[in-house]
């Protein structure tokens, strides 16, 4: 191989112009920035449309929305809704302001660009240290689903730019006008059918989009999906539905209001390293006490009394059918039953439902091996406030010696293992 000196190229003044004539003429610039696609006629293909629309949100560097939604999910044996009203605002130099709220929780997280602060109104604590380089502190804590939700404000709009992946066909329908704060806003509409990330063919999904005529950005969307969404319940058919409405919604804003990345915790919320969730506390603190006198309902009606299993341990299981985690839970469940049936413990499950029946229903159809019994508000009053699924584990002289929410398979392998040979009896006949 042989090296040769570079050579000096040198182009004459005539051929220069030429070339800066061709680096700025308009045909070779609209190829780095094409011009937005045009809405088509109702019934033509959307998705260079919506591609070009995505492709706007997944390069903004700010934005600024506030948003409503609503989302539904419903089956034969459970149903939920849930309302929240999100504001998700992004501007410069690491600044961002994300609140939340609605049945769920709600939380705050500001930063002004040096310092960050989390604050959450349930708990009435907020967080103060210095705003992390790598952008927004990610909520892990499980103290309140607020502080978890706040997710919802920071994904706002890679929500939005995710959508290219899902869609698979998409047509446009004939335009509508869009009713909000007074004001009517003219919309291109576009149906589109989808995908979910893994999913199989037994789901189909379906989005409908308001196009705001004169931003081209959504301000309303729906999506939609169709079938087996609960993989340990293979064959039930389940829909969820949700919808959004933006009140608010700009990319690359040359402003923000005043005071948007400025935040004043309120005067009597308390300056924390970590929150402190009372409720876990208060659950924490029921180890070691007597069982409650509680009185249960059996599928046939007959009322039964809790205290009438002590002398044998017990494992509780507060659940309810609209309860998704209760029903994921069920493998583990009947995997520890399998397990210890031999050894004596005695497993009770305790419905919440609103309407028993349900529960009885749904218990009969999954045919568990072990009992299930209806808790009332009231009765379930008596034990410390928690979510559900939620188990408390009794030894067999009526002393709590677990109480957690949430299903950690191996917290609660190491409480039963707690529990010394003597307290495990042979199995006895339950009531």
């Amino acid at each position: 191989m042989t090296c040769h000196p570079p050579r000096t190229i040198v182009i004459s003044r005539p051929y220069l112009l030429l070339l800066l004539c061709l680096l700025l003429s308009p045909a070779l610039y609209s190829q780095s920035s094409p011009v937005p696609s045009e809405p088509g006629a109702p019934g033509s293909d959307a998705l260079p449309f919506l591609a070009d629309l995505f492709s706007r949100y997944e390069h903004a560097t700010t934005y600024r929305f506030e948003y409503s939604q609503e989302r539904q999910f419903t089956g034969e044996f459970m149903s939920s809704w849930t309302q929240t009203f999100v504001i998700s605002n992004v501007g410069p130099a690491n600044q961002y302001r994300f609140e939340r709220r609605g049945n769920l929780g709600a939380a705050v997280q500001v930063s002004d660009g040096k310092t960050e602060w989390i604050y959450s109104p349930r708990l009435n604590q907020y967080m103060q240290q210095p705003t992390p380089s790598a952008g927004p502190t990610q909520i892990h804590t499980q103290a309140s689903m607020g502080l978890q939700f706040l997710r919802d404000g920071q994904y706002s709009l890679k929500s939005i730019a995710r959508f290219r992946d899902l869609i698979r066909t998409a047509k446009f329908a004939p335009d509508q006008d869009l009713q909000m704060n007074g004001k009517t806003i003219p919309c291109t509409i576009i149906t589109a059918q989808g995908v979910p990330p893994d999913s199989h063919d037994r789901i189909t999904t379906s989005f409908t989009f308001w196009v705001d005529k004169q931003s081209r950005l959504i301000r309303k969307y729906t999506s939609r999906d169709d079938g087996e969404l609960v993989p340990t319940d293979p064959g039930a058919l389940y829909f969820s539905e949700t919808e959004r409405l933006y009140s608010i919604a700009e990319l690359n804003p040359s402003s923000f209001p005043d005071g948007t990345f400025a935040f004043t915790p309120p005067a009597t919320a308390f300056l924390v390293k970590q929150f402190e969730d009372k409720q876990t506390l208060y659950r924490s603190e029921f180890v070691g006490k007597s069982l409650p006198s509680v009185t249960l309902k059996a599928p046939d009606g007959r009322e039964i009394s809790l205290q009438s299993f002590l002398g044998k341990p017990l494992l509780l299981d507060f659940w309810a059918t609209w309860c998704g985690p209760c029903r994921e839970s069920l493998p583990n469940l009947e995997k520890l039953y399998q397990e210890t049936k031999e050894k004596g413990l005695v497993f009770l499950s305790l419905d919440e439902d609103e309407q028993p029946q349900k529960a009885t229903d749904f218990w009969t159809q999954h045919k568990e091996p072990w009992h299930n019994y209806h808790i009332d508000r009231q009765n379930a009053g008596k034990f410390p406030s928690h979510g559900i699924p939620y188990f408390v584990l009794v030894d067999s002289s009526g002393n709590v010696s677990f109480s957690r929410d949430g299903m950690d398979e191996n917290d609660l392998r190491a409480a039963l293992d707690s529990l010394t040979s003597s307290t495990i009896h042979a199995p006895s006949s339950t009531p």
